[in-house]
C-alpha cells in the first residue's frame, strides 16, 4: 500500500485538501440541515486533525454565529486569528461579530487589519463589505429598546 503524502500542513494523520474539504463540506451539509450537533462533531473533529489550520476553527465559528451565540463564535474566530495571525479571513470575521455586538471602533480595527494583511483576498473583500455597510448605516444593527415595565 502506497503511503499517502498529506498535503495539510500539521494534520495528525495523512490529509489531502479533498479530503479535508469533503470533511468541512459534510459538516456544512449538517449545519444546513440544522444538525448542529453533528456538524459541531465534525468541524470539532477537523479541528483536532488539523490543528495548524485556522478553517475549521472558521467553521466552528460560523456554526455558532448561525445559532445566534454570537460570543462564542468571536471565540472560535479569535481562535482562528492565533492560528493564523497574517490571514485577513479570520480578522474580517471576528470584525464583523464585533460589528453585530454594537463593538464599532473595535470593529473597524480588525476589519482595517484585514484590509491591511492581505489587501486582494477575499478576507479584504469580506471586511471592505462590511466597512462599507457600517458606512451606510446597515451596521451595527439598530439596539432594541427595552420595553417598559
Amino acid at each position: 500500500m502506497a503511503e499517502t503524502k498529506s498535503e495539510i500542513q500539521g494534520s495528525l494523520v495523512p490529509l489531502t485538501k479533498q479530503q479535508a474539504q469533503l470533511m468541512l463540506e459534510a459538516g456544512y451539509l449538517w449545519m444546513e440541515m440544522g444538525k448542529f450537533d453533528h456538524a459541531r462533531e465534525v468541524f470539532g473533529g477537523a479541528a483536532i486533525l488539523m490543528p495548524k489550520s485556522e478553517v475549521p476553527q472558521l467553521a466552528l465559528g460560523t456554526l455558532e454565529f448561525v445559532q445566534g451565540h454570537k460570543d462564542k463564535a468571536l471565540q472560535a474566530y479569535r481562535a482562528a486569528q492565533r492560528i493564523a495571525p497574517k490571514s485577513s479571513l479570520p480578522r474580517a470575521h471576528c470584525g464583523e461579530m464585533l460589528l453585530l455586538s454594537g463593538k464599532v471602533t473595535e470593529a473597524m480595527k480588525e476589519l482595517n487589519a484585514a484590509v491591511e494583511l492581505e489587501p486582494d483576498s477575499d478576507g479584504a473583500r469580506f471586511a471592505k463589505s462590511l466597512i462599507e455597510a457600517k458606512e451606510i448605516g446597515a451596521l451595527p444593527p439598530p439596539k432594541e429598546e427595552k420595553k417598559k415595565k
